[in-house]
Formats: structure tokens, C-alpha cells, sequence
């Protein structure tokens, strides 16, 4: 739809391909998650999408020097197959995890879940089997999509999970478990003692024969699980509603001869680059996916050419380590041609460079700001509970209110000097809407007025225009207490060690 004229685009594709390809606004009538990403699809349908490293032919362990994409059209009808699919599988308001290495079949079953309002519970592969299975059993997941790595382990573990009834692999199984299992032809589906393993592909493809309807989920309707460390030694689950999760996408779809590229490299389990995967998506941008090998991600990050790039302090340390080391070898007459030389490290197209996840020292951004000089550098800082919080030091609109508690145990309080410090409370826009089967740690992380305890400790640096400048300078779970009573926090020292 034209956002001026409000009349709809011309239903030929041709008439769409050389009519919306010149700065047209156009917008989304609907305001549901669901028809958001089936919108983007539409107004995007010949644009790279979903893009992964080439394999080489001779030796599929190694990799090409380039990148396949997928269109949207592609990925739209990957989609929506899979989640007609699922319907088959599974009932609207189950339970869905997803477990696998960052590539173009986890996002498309996260999107399939929500045409089919199926809750999606990202699974770390990293967790230990004692975590999983809580998570599986704290959700009561009934079926998991993962890749060939992890696929193993679920089938290990799953006489541990009551609820648990299918495995997804997203990659070929047959050849390696089809000796364990018996194999139903006719059905492509591998089952044993009531666990049922299914090629994703052949899902999609049932799926391309059944269509029906996408369910529009209600503004309320709980859409992911997003699990977080918990203060109990299990994780704990944060409930995040269609309404809250969609806050920061948009309505609005503007058509424009560059888009946004994004690299996808730090786990999708992570709501904030999952966030961010998906903005990009309804943005009719593409993303690329890292191969996983941290020893390629430099070589990566110049294949994919993003225009914008995100990283935790860790990332910007070991660079600031090693320039240090070829400072100190080569003189410190050099410092000049070194920064150059590492600049290059983020490609020349990459607008703006986001640091967040972590306190970073001040330090490491002067280093920063000194070295990519062609890119404007931000500080993030949010949480899984409440989303955003500030970017580059200012409350974001999603901001309802704050407060500071002293944190006196610790030594910090609202009187100290030249600024207060406490823990940061917050209410926001985007707010959780609970732990999962969790109500003690949900009491314990809100107060009776409905604030949220961030855990972190932040100094209020002034109020301008009504915007604090807030810092987060530390984490209130970080200290430990030694034996003469007095409380240390290693924070700073790791700022700059890892």
C-alpha cells in the first residue's frame, strides 16, 4: 500500500518491480507480527535474504570465498511450509525449542512458529544435558528443531522429557541413526519408544501441500521463551508477549536502493542479535551467517560487508591486545599506519558500530573511536526482561520510568559524590511477562510498584532535557565477599583482561 495515496499496489509483479524500487514509502496495514513478516516477503521477494558460506566442492570442510543468498521469496516460502508443516505436528500455543548453530533454517522456524502461534524456546548448545532437560520439562516442549550435532543429545536425553514427542534435524539423518531406528518409508520419519525424528526438509515439502491460514496472535499471547541464568542454579524463562516483542519492529517499510546488511555471528539465543536478525528481515535487509569458526570471523565480517556491527567487549579486547603487541614490535612511531592497518578489520561500509553486552573500559572505546573512525560508535545496554534500555547513554522511548536503590552492602548510595550511585530499577515498554513456572524468582526480580531489578549498579551523571545520563559501572551479583568482610568485584580487571 502506498503510504501517501493509501491505494494499493498494483497487483502485476512487474508494475510492483519497477514501481517500488524508488524510495516509495509503503506500510503495513496489519499490526500483528505474523503478517508483518509475510509483508516484508512481499514488498522484498527479489532481494538477497538469508545468506551462508560456500562450502568447497573438493573438500566440503572448507569454505569458499563468497556467499549464497536466499531471495525473501525463498525464504517466505521456506516459512511458510514449515509452519503449515507444523500444523500437522503440533497445536497452536505448544511448545517449540530451537537448538542449532546460527544459520537460515533457525530463523525460518522461529518465523513458522509465530504464523502458527507456537511458542518458540531457543535452546543453547552450550548448556549442559542437566539444563536442558530442566528447560524442555519447565516448558513442556513438545518438539525441538535442531541441527545434526545436537540431534545425538535429544535423542540421549529424551526419556528424561515427558513432553518431548519430536526431533526436527535440519540437516539429513537417515544415513547416520536410520541402524537404530526403525524407518517408516511412507512417512520419511524415523521413530522409537514414542520419540519421533523428522527431516526438516520433508516437512517443508508436506507442508508446500497443505496450506491454510496463518493464526494471528493475540497482543498478549506469549510468543517466545527466552531463558536466562538463574539466581536458584536453574535457568529461568522470561515470557515475552507478541505485543512487547514487536515494540521495536516496524510499521512502516520504506523501499531504498541500499539496505541494511547484518552478520550473524554471536548465538541467536541472544535476543538481542536475534532482535536485530529480525528487524533487519522486516527491513527487507539481508543477513549473513558466520560459520561458527572464530578463527574465520575477520575474513567473514569482509565477505558479508555489513552496515552495521555489533560486538561484545571481549571481541574489542583481543583486538586491542594484539595491536598493542604489533605496537610494541614494530615502535611507537608506527601508531598512525597500525590504526589504519586494523581499521580495515570492520569493512569500509559498516556505518555505524554498536558495543554492548558488557561494560567495556573506557580504555577500550577511546581505542575504538580512534581506530574506526569511518564508523559512528554506540554504546547499548538492555536486559532479556525489558529490552533496550539506553543507546549511547539516553533512555530510549521505550522508557516508562526509573529509580535508583542504594546498594549499601556493597558501597554504593544515592548520596555519594560527584554523582549517586545504586541498582537501576526500570519499567519499560517492552517488560517480560514473568518467568516461566517461576513465580518466586519473578517476585523476587520485580517490586510491588511493577520496577524491574536490572542488578546493575549505574551512577547518574546529570539530567538533561529530562534524559539521564545513566553508566553502568557495575553488577551487583559480581562481588564476592572475602573473609575479613570486605567485598571485591573483578569486573573492572576483566574489562580489560578478556
Amino acid at each position: 500500500m502506498c503510504k501517501a495515496t493509501k491505494q494499493p499496489a498494483h497487483s502485476h509483479y512487474l508494475v510492483r518491480k519497477f514501481t517500488l524500487d524508488y524510495g516509495i514509502e509503503k506500510i503495513c496495514t496489519k499490526m500483528d507480527l505474523a503478517s508483518q513478516i509475510l509483508t516484508a516477503v512481499e514488498f522484498n521477494w527479489d532481494q538477497p535474504c538469508l545468506g551462508t558460506r560456500d562450502r568447497c566442492k573438493m573438500d566440503l570442510n572448507n569454505y569458499e570465498n563468497s556467499y549464497s543468498w536466499q531471495t525473501f521469496k525463498i525464504v517466505g516460502d521456506r516459512i511458510k511450509n514449515f509452519s503449515y508443516g507444523l500444523s500437522s505436528l503440533l497445536q497452536p500455543r505448544d511448545y517449540l525449542g530451537i537448538c542449532a548453530v546460527n544459520r537460515p533454517e533457525w530463523i525460518i522456524a522461529d518465523f513458522a512458529c509465530i504464523l502458527q502461534s507456537i511458542i518458540s524456546v531457543p535452546i543453547s548448545s552450550r548448556l549442559s544435558d542437566h539444563d536442558i532437560i530442566f528447560i524442555i520439562n519447565n516448558t513442556r516442549i513438545s518438539a525441538i528443531v535442531c541441527d545434526q550435532e545436537m540431534l545425538s543429545k535429544f535423542i540421549q536425553i529424551h526419556s528424561e522429557c515427558s513432553t518431548l514427542r519430536h526431533l526436527i534435524c535440519m540437516d539429513p539423518i537417515f544415513e547416520t541413526i536410520s541402524d537404530k531406528y526403525s524407518l517408516y518409508e511412507n512417512m520419511n520419519i524415523i521413530e522409537k519408544d514414542g520419540l519421533s525424528i523428522h527431516y526438516m526438509n520433508n516437512i517443508e515439502k508436506h507442508g508446500s501441500t497443505k496450506k491454510r491460514e496463518y493464526i494471528i496472535n493475540e497482543p498478549n499471547d506469549c510468543i517466545t521463551v527466552v531463558y536466562t541464568s538463574g539466581s536458584s542454579g536453574f535457568p529461568k524463562g522470561a515470557m515475552l508477549s507478541e505485543k512487547v516483542f514487536k515494540q521495536q519492529y516496524p510499521t512502516e517499510y520504506v523501499s531504498k536502493l541500499e539496505k541494511s546488511v547484518k552478520f550473524c555471528y554471536r548465538p541467536l539465543v541472544w535476543i538481542t542479535d536475534r532482535k536485530a536478525t529480525i528487524l533487519g528481515f522486516l527491513k527487507g535487509g539481508s543477513t549473513g551467517f558466520s560459520t561458527g569458526n572464530v578463527a574465520q570471523l575477520t575474513e567473514e565480517l569482509a565477505l558479508v560487508e555489513p552496515t552495521s556491527f555489533s560486538a561484545q567487549p571481549t571481541f574489542w579486547n583481543k583486538i586491542y591486545l594484539e595491536f598493542n603487541t604489533m605496537l610494541l614490535l614494530s615502535g611507537m612511531d608506527n601508531e598512525e599506519c597500525l590504526l589504519e592497518q586494523f581499521s580495515k578489520i570492520i569493512p569500509a561500509r559498516c556505518r555505524v558500530i554498536s558495543v554492548g553486552g558488557a561494560m567495556v573500559s573506557s580504555t577500550i572505546l577511546k581505542f575504538i573511536q580512534r581506530c574506526f573512525r569511518h564508523c559512528k560508535i554506540v554504546e547499548s545496554y538492555g536486559t532479556t526482561e525489558c529490552g533496550r534500555i539506553t543507546f549511547d547513554y539516553d533512555f530510549l522511548r521505550t522508557m516508562i520510568d526509573y529509580r535508583l536503590e542504594s546498594a549499601t552492602e556493597i558501597g554504593y548510595t544515592l548520596n555519594d559524590k560527584p554523582y549517586p550511585r545504586g541498582e537501576l530499577l526500570v519499567k519499560t515498554t517492552q517488560m517480560f511477562s514473568g518467568y516461566i513456572n517461576n513465580p518466586e524468582e519473578t517476585k523476587e526480580a520485580l517490586t510491588e510498584d511493577g520496577f524491574f531489578r536490572t542488578g546493575d549498579i549505574v551512577e547518574l551523571r546529570g539530567v538533561t532535557k529530562q534524559k539521564p545520563d545513566i553508566h553502568v559501572i557495575d553488577r551487583k551479583k559480581n562481588f564476592f565477599k572475602l573473609s575479613q568482610g570486605q567485598f571485591i568485584s573483578p569486573e573492572s580487571l576483566e574489562c580489560i583482561y578478556l
